[in-house]
């Protein structure tokens, strides 16, 4: 049996650790203002997707059905949320404000709050409960407020 020697085995935690603690660069095939886009995009498909699930709850639409199918939408895009801001992507056509990178951590809290908000929605959903959707609704926006408040700049 092959056995690290304890220096190199914590040598490569620190650097698991470490790369997926922090916030990827833009890699030299991605053109800053392209991951700007894409970013956007990502955005503005997930608001589409909260609008989507909150037109049933204000009974404009009757697509109850689609509500689950949003939410994980929704929880799926959380989990890229930290990938689309790379460090050099903060400059540009953005309306990402520094503090993304100055304070990391509380922006990948912000990315988990999301995500676990939207699987509630997803959840609730899938069990017919439309109390625990609206609440857990309620729960997805405070998230997205959560997040645009410290890190998005206002138009």
């Amino acid at each position: 049996m092959f056995r690290l020697p304890i220096a190199v085995l914590a040598l490569l935690v620190a650097a698991a650790i470490g790369i997926s603690t922090f916030p990827g660069l833009v890699s030299a095939n991605d053109d800053s203002a392209k991951v700007i886009k894409y970013r956007q995009t990502l955005m503005k498909a997930t608001a589409s997707q909260i609008t989507n699930i909150f037109s049933v709850l204000k009974g404009e639409t009757s697509f109850t059905m689609h509500i689950a199918a949003n939410a994980r939408a929704i929880s799926d895009n959380a989990v890229m949320i930290l990938d689309v801001f790379p460090r050099g992507s903060e400059e540009g056509n953005t309306r990402a404000m520094p503090e993304i990178w100055q304070n990391w951590t509380k922006f990948e809290a912000a990315a988990a709050a999301l995500k676990a908000a939207a699987d509630k929605v997803a959840t609730a959903a899938d069990l017919g409960d439309m109390t625990a959707v609206g609440a857990a609704a309620g729960e997805m926006g405070k998230a997205c407020g959560g997040c645009h408040e410290p890190f998005r700049k206002e138009n």
